[in-house]
């Protein structure tokens, strides 16, 4: 059976914290052999003292924070990045946070969460005067594709097999499993969140039950079950595959001179707009004037002395639209091309 407790504690932690002795504190009288430590990332962070320069701009500091960006999305305070943050998973703005803060400092996640990991595990350890025969997950909290609602994950952890691959292995049925891969690691952290919470002052909990087959001395962390770069089905977002396709990187400062799409709905004008701009990012020689029929299309036309840049900017340009969710008809008019966007 799998039991999960909590451990919350009144005290804000600090740098000043000697977070090790308080969690073996607060651990020592029930701390089984098997069991795993969950210990939200924020209270570590402010631990280690993880804070961002005062006065930093955000969204240049999520860059800083990131190893690649894979979606991004104008919205009214500014843009808000999904990126493959330096501290190993894919999420929102780098992990970086203020809830839960007494002041307006922004809190970074530690790049080697399991390097923490193993630390807490090996100091709570010798202050009980035990053996590390637990295991210590370090959480956080963040969205999933394709699925509402946030859930937290494993950033880190030591002392946990952090995957069950199953491949190779039969079924019930006698068939061989060919691509189950149980993420242990993320399902004890979303266990631990059930009872643990940013508003009840709850940071820490036990999970107690697991199979001791899971938890393994020599569990390697989390660092090898983040994205794996070169089988990564879905390393983009939809729009940033198409621009990426076209010379527009994520992320770049090229990326915000044409334009980012917004979370709110946008005129059709607006969009065309922006795929014009992406489709000239290639520097030919091709000029485009905008206007709008009567029947609220918008009409672009190509202008360019060059017929091969012409029909490089006009195969571009649909590429961009399409990117856009946009429909379009293009027709060879004269010396250049119109391309017909219905509204």
């Amino acid at each position: 059976m799998i039991a999960i407790r909590p451990v919350g504690f009144a005290a804000e932690v600090t740098p000043e914290t000697d977070l090790p002795a308080l969690l073996a504190e607060l651990l020592s009288p029930h701390l089984a052999t098997g069991d795993v430590v969950v210990v939200t990332s924020k209270i570590v962070s402010k631990w280690l003292g993880l804070y961002a320069a005062p006065g930093v701009d955000r969204a240049e500091l999520v860059l800083q924070e990131s190893r690649a960006v894979v979606a991004e999305r104008a919205t009214e305070t500014g843009v808000t990045r999904v990126v493959h943050a330096a501290a190993g998973p894919v999420m929102a703005g780098a992990g970086i946070d203020a809830s839960n803060s007494d002041d307006e400092r922004l809190l970074l996640l530690p790049r080697d969460a399991d390097r923490v990991a193993r630390r807490l595990r090996r100091e709570i350890a010798a202050l009980l005067h035990r053996a590390a025969d637990f295991a210590v997950v370090l959480s956080d909290t963040s969205g999933r594709a394709w699925r509402a609602g946030l859930t937290d994950f494993a950033l880190g952890a030591a002392g946990l097999r952090p995957v069950d691959d199953l491949r190779g292995l039969p079924d019930t049925a006698g068939r061989d499993l060919a691509v189950t891969i149980r993420n242990i690691a993320d399902e004890v952290a979303a266990a631990a969140d059930l009872v643990k919470g940013k508003i009840d002052r709850v940071p820490v909990a036990v999970v107690s039950g697991l199979s001791p087959r899971d938890c393994a001395a020599a569990g390697r962390g989390t660092g090898g079950v983040g994205p794996p770069a070169p089988t990564d089905w879905f390393g983009l977002g939809r729009a940033e595959a198409v621009r990426a396709a076209l010379g527009v990187d994520p992320g770049t400062v090229l990326a915000v001179q044409v334009g980012l799409e917004s979370v709110a709905p946008e005129p059709s004008a607006a969009r065309a707009a922006r795929a014009v701009r992406v489709a000239l990012a290639s520097g030919d020689p091709v000029s485009v004037d905008t206007s709008e029929s009567v029947d609220g299309s918008v009409l672009l036309r190509l202008h360019g002395a060059d017929p091969v840049a012409l029909g490089r900017v006009w195969a571009r340009l649909e590429v961009a639209l399409a990117g856009e969710r946009l429909a379009c008809r293009g027709r060879q008019d004269g010396a250049g091309v119109t391309i017909s966007v219905p509204d």
